[in-house]
């Protein structure tokens, strides 16, 4: 009996075993066919249909689906809008055959924060809005829609009106949002344009979000694996932020991408891009993690990257706001292609500032640091002479002097009065003035982002001034640390806290100190850290006479622009230099300094501007490669032994070798100075058959000739085949070690840690 009852038993779970699986496979089935019937489905849109879409679904075949919807188009770009919500349901690129946009049913419009309160997070999705009106232009080329009474997902409706323009031009698709909040609340942040689908061009090619990093082009993965930037509890699905440092991004392949950029110059707002993948990772572990989900992983939940660049905005009750402008345009080829877009709108603002002859000609610094917030001392201000007769005798320009002000650098910031301790006030300008008329300029590093919180003055007054957050608390830096081991254990390190550049109060206070530059008689100054705010980005202080808050890169101009008002005065040939300065501080400042890695520099800011002033840090004993990128790249060298502490006489083969390279960048300005660079544009360079990518272009500056720039940073020699495109005229050959022109039958052999510029002639 026992026997028969565990057979029947056996036979029961072995039918439930065959049930189930036939219940899996059919769920299976309908899942994968779901999505494609859905392609097929007509989207009908209050309307009659106006244009095609190609769908292109989880493995790779395509569908036509109708859309009903507003369509903007010229040669470059194709966009189509919904007419009952305004989203976004296509954007093709025509130019590069590339479906950004890809399912229309995902496609979406605007989105805003507006916090309630005890209920922060309360979003008002545009997605979920019924347009009150739209309006097309007559050429089919603007596009107005507009959003009344919004509905919020937590605090009901809002008395908040939006208006979205949309431009199509040559310069591309622009995108503007009004806000007018009647509303009691603050709209904190709006997100305007969206992308609802983010399409890859397939599963395998590279997809990244490129935008100017600190001194050269950063690069964020987004396919084919995704980051989660922002850790796994603060956020629902895998998401990364990437912030607009400069005033563009660009989100591309290797071979074609779109520029996203923002149109205007004011610095009003912080712009970020947050992609978002949806629904989440199919593994988040294993040689497969970070992979985008199948749709079987998925639930039948369309896997998909979603973008939204959100504005700052902060639209206090009773004001309206217009945000900037972000304009969007395809472009086909690499990154560079991409840059062309901005550079050409920068043709329609940019200016160079004010700048010294001297400063324009090929030249190289020294930078020198005589005091440190441990106090080192390790320079009288009298003995500073010693360091300009080192560069008069070795043809350097310009000393940036560092440290010299009382505390040494880093402390008792923004003090720019001298130090009792190396000297008197006194024997620092007559030390600059002996160094002055040996031909050598001295450049005086100041600094106006921080106040030191260890001081008495910013406990006691500057307090008031520093960047504070919506809690009334000021921001903290965490500083630098210098020389003893205390202070590298980071046990004792002077804390820097951000200033409001918003504020006239402190603006006034800083042009007092830069004023104490200007009186000892340099050539200059270098702003350090101009291009930052250590994290601090909106100031909610009320005292400061500024919006309330204010975004603290907008008051980064008014600073600089009171302290060009002083020198006019004083002394109008003054040059100002910055660190790693942003675009727009271009403007103002005439010279960028920044440190860089030359094996992963990728010299996004010199091909912005092919003649710009940017200086490198050459801090090798025998440091060729470093050389031999300012060279690659029209970089000023920045001579700095020991980390800038000690005299260029210190390493003398660096020296010597820096020497011959500004010889013969000056033999050959035409090309290599007063020539544009164009990275690797215009050539190609191989060795051994492969190709070899450690080489630039620059073409003549009046008969646009070709010289390309090969640089060797290995230990043996190499040899490298040189194709100049569409070249017919004769080519030679120069070297550092013998820069007399020779032959160049596209073959040349480049010693061990050396360069070759093979030239047009």
């Amino acid at each position: 009996m026992k026997e028969k009852i565990k057979r029947i038993r056996n036979k029961i779970f072995t039918f439930k075993k065959k049930f189930m699986r036939k219940l899996v496979l059919s769920i299976c089935i309908l899942g994968l066919l779901t999505p494609l019937v859905q392609a097929q489905v007509s989207k009908t849109v209050n309307g009659s249909t106006n244009g095609n879409l190609t769908n292109v679904n989880q493995t790779g075949s395509t569908k036509q689906v109708q859309i009903d919807g507003i369509v903007l188009e010229n040669e470059d770009i194709k966009a189509v809008f919904s007419k009952k919500t305004g989203a976004l349901l296509e954007l093709t690129g025509k130019n590069n055959s590339w479906q950004f946009q890809k399912n229309p049913e995902l496609g979406l419009s605007f989105q805003l924060l507006v916090p309630l309160p005890e209920k922060r997070n309360n979003p008002v999705m545009g997605i979920k809005q019924n347009l009150k009106n739209y309006k097309l232009s007559d050429d089919k080329k603007t596009l107005n829609f507009y959003w009344e009474k919004l509905q919020s997902e937590r605090g009901g409706i809002l008395n908040i009106n939006v208006v979205g323009k949309i431009r199509l031009d040559s310069s591309g698709l622009s995108f503007t949002l009004q806000i007018e909040n009647k509303s009691p609340f603050t709209v904190e942040a709006a997100a305007y344009p969206a992308i609802g689908d983010l399409n890859r061009p397939d599963t395998k090619t590279t997809l990244e979000c490129m935008q100017v990093g600190y001194s050269g082009l950063a690069k964020s993965g987004l396919s084919p694996i995704f980051p989660n930037t922002k850790g796994y509890y603060g956020v629902n699905y895998p998401t990364l932020v990437v912030n607009m440092n400069d005033q563009f991004v660009l989100i591309g392949t290797p071979s074609n991408g779109f520029y996203f950029g923002c149109h205007d110059t004011s610095f009003k707002e912080m712009i970020t891009f947050n992609f978002e993948l949806k629904p989440g990772f199919g593994l988040s572990h294993g040689d497969s993690r970070g992979e985008y989900p199948t749709i079987e992983q998925s639930g039948n939940e369309i896997p998909r990257v979603e973008l939204r660049i959100w504005h700052f905005s902060f639209v206090n009750p009773s004001e309206s706001l217009t945000l900037s402008p972000i304009v969007i345009k395809p472009y086909q080829g690499a990154w560079q292609n991409g840059v062309d877009v901005y550079k050409d709108w920068r043709k329609t603002w940019f200016k160079y500032p004010v700048t010294p002859q001297w400063a324009k000609e090929v030249h190289a610094w020294q930078q020198i640091h005589i005091n440190s917030p441990e106090d080192e001392l390790s320079c009288q201000y009298k003995d500073l002479v010693k360091y300009g007769e080192d560069c008069a005798a070795n043809g350097v320009k310009a000393i940036q002097l560092v440290g010299w002000n009382n505390g040494g650098q880093d402390r008792g910031n923004p003090s720019h009065d001298t130090d009792p301790r190396l000297g008197t006030w006194q024997q620092l300008k007559d030390a600059i003035a002996k160094i002055e008329a040996m031909g050598v300029h001295v450049i005086l590093f100041n600094k106006y982002t921080w106040a030191d919180r260890s001081s008495g003055w910013f406990r006691d007054e500057l307090i008031k001034y520093a960047v504070k957050d919506p809690y009334g608390d000021y921001h903290v830096y965490p500083g630098y640390q210098y020389q003893t081991p205390t202070q590298l254990a980071d046990i004792n390190t002077r804390r820097l806290i951000p200033m409001c550049q918003n504020s006239a109060a402190w603006r006034s206070i800083a042009d007092k100190e830069f004023k104490k530059s200007i009186d000892l008689g340099a050539s200059g100054m270098l702003y350090d850290e101009c291009q930052h705010h250590g994290g601090a980005t909106y100031c909610w202080d009320k005292s400061h006479g500024h919006h309330v808050p204010a975004y603290v890169f907008s008051g980064d101009i008014p600073l600089v622009n009171g302290f060009r008002e002083i020198t006019k005065k004083l002394n109008p040939d003054y040059l100002f230099a910055g660190e790693a300065n942003y675009d727009l501080q271009n403007t103002q400042y005439s010279v960028a300094y920044f440190r860089l890695d030359p094996f992963n520099h990728i010299p996004v800011k010199r091909y912005i501007d092919p003649w710009g002033l940017i200086m490198l840090q050459i801090t090798g004993f025998d440091d060729r490669v470093m050389i031999n990128a300012c060279l690659k790249y029209r970089y000023i060298m920045s001579y700095e032994p020991y980390n800038f502490k000690g005299r260029i006489t210190d390493f003398p083969l660096t020296l010597a070798y820096g020497k011959k390279m500004d010889l013969l960048r000056e033999k050959y300005k035409e090309y290599l100075w007063d020539g544009e660079f164009r990275d690797v544009l215009g050539a190609k360079v191989t060795s051994d058959g492969k190709p070899f990518d450690s080489y630039s272009v620059f073409k003549h500056s009046t008969d646009s000739k070709h010289a390309v720039v090969i640089t060797n940073n290995e230990k043996k020699e190499i040899e490298v085949v040189v194709k100049i495109d569409n070249y017919n005229n004769k080519m030679v050959y120069v070297s550092p070690e013998n820069m007399n022109e020779h032959s160049f039958d596209n073959k040349v052999k480049i010693p061990p840690l050396s360069v070759v510029i093979v030239m047009e002639k």
